[in-house]
């Protein structure tokens, strides 16, 4: 008797998608062949394998877009820089070098998208001057995202630990409504940060809780080049 059984599609940002099946075969013998070695037929049932969850099938590069050229403004809440824009200035094979603008600074960071992460390998706060900085030694390993995207995927950063607690989410934003958003959540001491990722978009709400507390930056506009 062969057994087939499927694996289990795409779950996540807490609701799950499975299926699964199982169902035996059997080769009826005939009189003109021999029937050794071959399986009997059987009315046993087939077993059921406990449920899995697969991880979300995107490419991980999808849910943070570093093409040349591709641009985000966020509207702010809760504090006066809350307000930001960026801009991927360079790029160079897996590296991207992005711009970002809050009103009171400028500041420089270089991405790594590899097949299993999205990391900051470098960050220059105060770098107003547009220089290419790609070859720059990186002064920075803080993973924004990572493989496999499914909720209960943690990992430790320079700053503590990041963690996709969903990858269902449903965010509103004046740049419109997005589904099946992962969310990243950062716990602090006395903080918590979650960001917002939507493939093909990039982070499209971030929010930042610390007692009564409450600032949030939302993707206002966006253009994501080719």
């Amino acid at each position: 008797m062969k057994r087939l059984l499927s694996i289990i599609v795409i779950a996540l940002l807490v609701m799950f998608t499975v299926f699964q099946t199982g169902c035996p075969t059997a080769t009826k013998p005939t009189p003109q062949k021999s029937t050794q070695g071959k399986p009997k037929a059987t009315n046993q049932a087939p077993d059921r394998k406990p449920r899995a969850v697969k991880p979300v099938s995107a490419k991980l590069g999808r849910f943070f877009p570093l093409t040349k050229g591709s641009t985000w403004s966020y509207l702010g809440e809760g504090n006066e820089f809350a307000s930001f824009s960026r801009e991927v200035l360079f790029t160079r094979g897996n590296l991207a070098q992005i711009q970002e603008g809050n009103g009171g600074t400028v500041s420089a960071m270089v991405f790594r998208t590899t097949g299993t992460a999205v990391t900051r390998v470098l960050n220059f706060p105060e770098t107003y001057d547009p220089v290419n900085l790609l070859g720059r030694k990186p002064n920075d390993s803080t993973v924004i995202l990572k493989a496999p995207l499914r909720a209960g995927t943690k990992w430790k950063t320079p700053g503590g630990s990041r963690e996709i607690v969903s990858v269902n989410e449903v965010v509103t934003t004046p740049a419109g409504t997005f589904r099946n958003c992962i969310l990243v959540k950062i716990p602090g001491k006395e903080s918590t940060v979650k960001e917002y990722f939507k493939e093909g978009v990039g982070m499209v709400k971030r929010e930042f809780e610390s007692g009564e507390t409450r600032v949030s930056s939302t993707l206002e506009k966006y253009t994501i080049k080719k």
